[in-house]
Order: structure tokens, then sequence, then C-alpha cells
């Protein structure tokens, strides 16, 4: 997880960073050794060794539609596709899934990965400007158009490769969660809006405005919506409702973002992305990098057990138990536990790579 040279001149907060990673050049040390991991492994999610058996079926497809749409028709980009293991994070957080609602997942954890990229997190270059918040807002309301029905026009391969997807999830999934769908989506859309006010006039957010716009921003409302999806769950209106039951989504959603955050706190720093955690920590308590980030793993372990605690007393708060509410909060786990697993190893974070040329 070495840091790239920059032009400019260090920041305090690369400087810090730098004695947390091990460095490249010479004999590098273990990346076991160094300060990141250390803190890392203190986070307490247990390890995940479930994984989707239909993996190496959907791994082609998963490369040709990314392919067909324009993703990731260059080399480079190909190639990077492979590195980032992308299918084996649907491989780890829908281990259940039948083959083609689970490619079907991959897909659209796939295509948020690029939508983050292309729009949200996209660098400037000699020939392009960061995407600014207007602009943005402007692609999503297209994005949505898409995603609602409306074929796209021209060569948009973010739109045309939404389009398609949604039109294959409203076939599996129906009219009543394509809804819930779209409208988690417009959340993750809004909320990716005011990271880029942030990263417009580089200011990082306070700790309570960030942890109350992670959850949307983070997309995994739309992720926990395919656990329905690729289980074929049906979720008592009731229980959906019940605050205990999306207490439980939240918490989960909270542990998911905030190992996250750890993971890709290098490459954001790279990429001069205010909007973690670690980095709100650092700067409303006015301490180190490091010390923010064992804050950010007792956050992260507080959660992972009162998700426990909570999921063990969902009868005695009025929750109705069945199977499929057995099978979402087994989900929910997966999720959390799978998400972890495919951190530790994707070079998306190691070797900060995005999907952009």
């Amino acid at each position: 997880m070495a840091m790239q040279a920059e032009a400019h001149p260090e920041s305090a907060v690369v400087r810090e960073l730098r004695l947390l990673l091990p460095q490249p050049g010479g004999d590098a040390p273990d990346p076991a050794s160094s300060s990141f991991c250390r803190i890392v492994d203190g986070l307490s999610v247990d390890r995940d060794d479930k994984i989707n058996g239909h993996i190496d079926a959907i791994t082609g497809p998963l490369s040709a539609w990314a392919v067909k749409h324009g993703l990731a028709g260059e080399a480079v980009i190909a190639d990077r596709l492979e590195k980032v293991c992308f299918n084996v994070l649907a491989a780890h957080t829908y281990p259940r899934a039948p083959r083609e609602e689970f490619l079907l997942a991959a897909k659209w954890c796939t295509w948020l990965f690029f939508h983050d990229d292309w729009l949200c997190d996209r660098q400037a270059t000699e020939d392009e400007a960061p995407v600014s918040p207007a602009e943005l807002a402007i692609a999503h309301r297209r994005l949505l158009r898409a995603l609602g029905g409306t074929a796209p026009k021209g060569d948009d391969p973010l739109a045309t490769s939404l389009f398609e997807l949604g039109r294959e999830a409203l076939r599996w999934g129906g009219e009543e969660w394509m809804a819930r769908f779209v409208y988690d989506v417009r959340r993750h859309f809004e909320a990716n809006e005011w990271e880029a006010v942030n990263r417009a006039r580089n200011e990082v957010p306070s700790v309570e405005a960030y942890t109350k716009m992670r959850p949307y921003a983070g997309a995994v409302y739309t992720a926990f919506d395919f656990i329905e999806l690729v289980e074929d769950l049906n979720i008592d209106a009731a229980v959906r409702e019940h605050v205990a039951f999306r207490q439980l989504a939240l918490i989960a959603n909270n542990c998911i973002c905030w190992v996250n955050d750890l993971y890709s706190l290098a490459k954001e720093i790279h990429e001069g992305n205010p909007n973690n955690l670690v980095l709100a920590l650092r700067e409303e308590r006015g301490i180190s990098l490091g010390e923010a980030m064992i804050v950010a793993v007792d956050m992260h372990n507080a959660e992972y057990r009162a998700f426990e605690s909570l999921a063990g007393d969902l009868r005695s708060l009025g929750v109705s138990i069945d199977r499929d509410v057995r099978d979402y909060l087994a989900g929910l786990r997966a999720w959390m536990l799978g998400n972890a697993a495919w951190s530790r190893l994707t070079l998306r974070y190691q070797e900060l790579l995005n999907m952009t040329v």
C-alpha cells in the first residue's frame, strides 16, 4: 500500500502516512510488519472463508460485459479489472447466489467502482479536469433516467451499461424491488454530490456530518437490496420498517464503510479526497493519523459487537423472525465479512489502482 510520488510538496498527512506504510525500493519490509497492518489487524471481523462456487463461471461473462459497454476496452483497464478482483468481492458477499443472479450482482459491484472512478473521483489530467459538483449532478440525472428505463443516446458507457443492468434487474426483482433499488441509488448519488463539494473545497467534513452521509455515499444499501434479489427473499413490510431491523442494516453498513475507509486511506490521500472517516477524526480531534486509525478501528469494533447484540434481541423487540429474515441477516454478515476479506487482498488499495487510464 505504498504511496506513489507526488509532484507537489508533501502535505503533513502524506508524511504521516509514509511513516505508517512500508515503502517501495530496495528490500521492501514485510507488509505485515507495517504500522498500518498492525492497526487494521485489530479489526474485530471474523475471517471469511465462504465464496460463491460460480466465481469461475461468471468471471469471463463479467469481463465481456465490461468490454461490451466500453468500461474496460483498453488493455491497461482490462489488466486493472483483473487485479482489483471485483468478481471476488461479489463472490465473498453473495456466497449463496445462483449463477445468473450472482453475475448480475457482480455487474452492479463492478459498475459502482467505474462510476466512482470515472465521475466522482476523476483526477485532473492534461486533457480533463475533475468533474465539478454541478457536472456530477447533471450526470446523475442522466444515469437515473437510464436506470429508470430511458434508453441513453450517444456514447455513454456508464449510462448504456446501467440501462441494460436496470432492465435485467427489473426482470429478476420486479417492480416493488426496483422502486426500492432506484430510491437507494438516488440517495447514493446525492451523497456523492455532497462529497464532491467537499473535494472541490478541499474540506474535510465533520465526523458527525460524515458518519451521517457515509452510509449513502458507499452505495451499501443498494448492495443490501441485491441480497433480497439474489436470495429471492420476501421481507414482510412490517419487518422492513421496524426500527430495530433498519438499525441492523445501518450498523452493518457502518462496519462495511469504515473498513473501506481504513483500507482505502492511502488511495484517497493520494487522490486528494478528504472524504474518509480517518481524516475526519484526525482533523476534528487534532490527533495523528495513526491515532485516528485506531479510533476508527475501535468505532468499527463497537458497531460489530452492537450488530450481534441487536440481531440476538430482534425477536424480543417485536420483529417477526422467519427464514427470509434469517437469510437476510446472513446476507448482512456475508457483506461485513466478505468486504473485509476482499479489502485485504485487492490490489485496488495496495497499488492505488483506479479504473481510468
